[in-house]
């Protein structure tokens, strides 16, 4: 029966219409082993390991139901790809998570963020739009914003009911050893197989093209970039999350006020409240990341960096600048840092120019340095958080610090 089953989903993933849409699913699909199961509403992934044969991923299929509501079954089979491409079920930063029903919604509104076929009344991200969830958010930003709603005595109700496309029983445990190297290699075999149906989809309208050569809205280099480096583990532990407080920037917005009438309805003090403007936190702060590549900074120190700045990424959107006396190369940072550009002197203070900060419009910047050049004498307007990896006397008088001391 299981042949049959492993048939059948070829055959439907392998249909004309469905690859020329969606060409990188249906080759992700084919390293998932499909499995009936009547226990599960309609159908749900899970990743086991084997012994012998360590993780693998697993679709759980409830027959009778899908025929029952067929026009569901190419929206439910995006979503569970979805939830293997995204990590749920194997990255431990998804497990352990103090409200785990606000991770279970994190992770069905990011599941079903790009899917444009039916699904049963599902779960998206616009039933918490006043919880501050916007498109293109990660999972955790996701659940980071819902956490701090019910905080603040804001019970995450959605505006608009739905419910959870499939259940989320791999959060009951740890997640299984091996399923971070699983799910890259599987994203690594869809691109490769994939590769000649996503770029005959090129030649489709726009639209189309653009959703034929994503998964879950991303490539699958920015998914394998998402992924990278989980097994090396951060030497040391930054409150990243507290240093954001010194990053978050602030933008003037309209607050009604009783202090003051109405410009509009000037006579109807007390009933019509007046207008005036007060400052609010911007949510996701743009940060230039600054490393300093010069010849004095160690591999050690900075393949420490690439690891610091995963869990950074999460709460900022970070624009890596590599400099040493020169600014080398700038990018929009995906995961990890791969060879750096520059291993000459060091000179903190091309960085800071006035048009390299306003090209980026950055909140704030954080340089990883060693401290050992010239830094700018005049303070510049945004906040500054040096991190220095080497012990010893940093002059400069302005900016915050904090030391990423690797000796051991």
């Amino acid at each position: 029966m299981s042949n049959d089953l492993r048939a059948w989903l070829d055959a439907f993933v392998h249909e004309q219409h469905f690859l020329a849409r969606y060409p990188y699913y249906a080759h992700l699909l084919a390293s998932v082993q499909p499995v009936l199961d009547p226990s599960v509403p309609l159908m749900g992934a899970s990743l086991h390991t084997t012994p012998g044969h360590g993780p693998r991923y697993y679709l759980h299929v409830n027959i009778d139901a899908l025929l029952r509501e067929p026009q569901y079954l190419r929206g439910i089979l995006l979503h569970e790809v979805h939830h293997i491409a995204l990590g749920h079920l194997a990255h431990p930063k998804f497990f352990g998570a103090a409200h785990k029903d606000l991770m279970q919604i994190a992770q069905e509104t990011s599941a079903n963020e790009h899917i444009v076929e039916p699904l049963p009344e599902p779960i998206v991200w616009q039933h918490y739009e006043k919880f501050g969830l916007r498109a293109g958010q990660s999972t955790l930003e996701r659940y980071q914003l819902l956490c701090d709603a019910r905080a603040e005595g804001r019970e995450p109700k959605p505006q608009r009911e739905g419910k959870q496309v499939d259940e989320h029983d791999w959060m009951n445990g740890p997640p299984p050893p091996g399923g971070v190297t699983e799910t890259r290699e599987v994203i690594q075999q869809t691109q490769q197989s994939g590769l000649e149906d996503a770029e005959r989809a090129r030649q489709a309208p726009k639209e189309q093209a653009q959703r034929a050569q994503r998964i879950a809205g991303h490539t699958p280099e920015q998914l394998l970039a998402q992924l990278g480096g989980t097994h090396d583990v951060r030497e040391v532990e930054l409150d990243w999350r507290g240093a954001m407080r010194t990053f978050v920037a602030h933008q003037r917005a309209p607050a009604h006020t009783w202090a003051r009438p109405s410009r509009r309805f000037p006579t109807r003090i007390g009933i019509v409240p007046g207008r005036s403007y007060t400052h609010r936190p911007v949510l996701r702060p743009s940060l230039i990341v600054a490393i300093d590549t010069s010849l004095s900074m160690s591999e050690r120190e900075l393949t420490e960096v690439s690891l610091q700045l995963q869990p950074l990424s999460e709460l900022a959107q970070l624009w890596v600048v590599e400099c040493d006396v020169a600014i080398a190369r700038s990018y929009p940072f995906q995961g990890r840092l791969d060879h750096v550009k520059g291993r000459g002197g060091t000179d903190l203070r091309p960085v800071f120019a006035p048009e390299v900060l306003r090209a980026h419009r950055a909140d704030g910047v954080i340089y990883f340095t060693d401290g050992e050049g010239p830094y700018p004498v005049e303070q510049p307007a945004l906040p500054v958080l040096w991190i220095l990896t080497k012990p010893g006397s940093f002059p400069c008088p302005w900016g915050t610090r904090a030391k990423l001391d690797l000796r051991r």
